[in-house]
């Protein structure tokens, strides 16, 4: 696979803790920002940042903190989730701008949320002007339990890692469609292979709870797709999401399961063109 997104930089929100950040910076008024999810990377961003990078806008993507070519840790208190948060507001104070859409995937929707719950809280604005989700990781207040939904949900870490090609193989069963091109999977396959189990382990333990009544009082728009066929997050857990926001709504999306900016670039594509057009409408009603 080749790299879309331009080399990173190095940014650090504190010292050791090296974020790998790829930029495109226009002059604009209107940034993107790109949250994967866990056990992903900025690369799975790529037909998003390809498709964009020839419009008028800002673009930024990361790789969270143990993913992709960012600083690793053995710490598992390296990473709780308010972590990931910290690391989000800082990019997003590095980088201001007047207009910003958010676009997270998975447990990137729930770092945002968090993030978004936590500034409500405290009764602070939030600087994003529309969120869009892809396949949101449940809010339930712990992902401790189980992934797999079988007996290797079961297995003790040292045998988990022996056991590596099989986790992989079913969390891919879980994860796309059936329908889904061999060689995207493949190079998927590729592309996250130096996520270690101990770090999804410890970010799937560290995910702090989200005051859910809070989240009530978000009124920007949120956009929320979801695969028919993802086996990852149940559309259930999906659906209470979207009823705690007011200003939602909830697209499911036939042949797709969670790798949804892969699986259906275009219609992310085309959520992403109609959310810039309403904050261009916006301005100019404005003006």
């Amino acid at each position: 696979m080749t790299d879309i997104l331009p080399a990173p930089i190095n940014f650090f929100r504190v010292p050791g803790r090296r974020l790998a950040l790829s930029t495109l910076q226009k002059n604009s008024d209107t940034t993107l920002i790109f949250v994967h999810g866990l056990g992903g990377n900025r690369q799975q961003w790529r037909l998003q940042w390809e498709h964009f990078s020839q419009e008028n806008v800002n673009l930024i993507a990361w790789d969270a903190y143990g993913h992709g070519d960012s600083a690793r840790s053995h710490h598992e208190q390296a990473f709780v989730s308010s972590y990931a948060v910290q690391d989000l507001a800082a990019i997003l104070k590095a980088y201001p701008s007047s207009k910003r859409i958010l676009v997270a995937h998975s447990f990137g929707c729930r770092v945002t949320l968090e993030w978004v719950a936590g500034l409500l809280k405290t009764e602070q604005a939030v600087p994003i002007d529309e969120l869009i989700l892809l396949g949101p990781a449940s809010l339930a207040p712990s992902l401790k339990g189980p992934m797999f939904g079988n007996w290797m949900d079961r297995l003790p870490f040292w045998l988990s890692s022996l056991a590596r090609p099989f986790l992989q193989k079913r969390f891919e069963a879980l994860a796309w469609a059936p329908t889904v091109d061999p060689n995207l999977l493949k190079a998927e396959r590729k592309a996250t292979k130096r996520n270690s189990l101990f770090m999804i382990n410890a970010v799937r333990a560290g995910a702090r709870p989200i005051d859910h009544d809070v989240l009530r009082q978000f009124e920007k728009p949120v956009h929320i797709l979801a695969g028919q066929q993802d086996g990852i997050v149940p559309l259930e857990e999906i659906k209470k999401l979207q009823s705690l926001i007011p200003e939602s709504s909830l697209n499911i999306l036939p042949e797709c399961g969670h790798q949804i900016m892969l699986e259906q670039p275009a219609t992310v594509n085309r959520c992403i063109e109609t959310a810039l057009k309403h904050l261009s409408s916006g301005q100019e009603a404005r003006s």
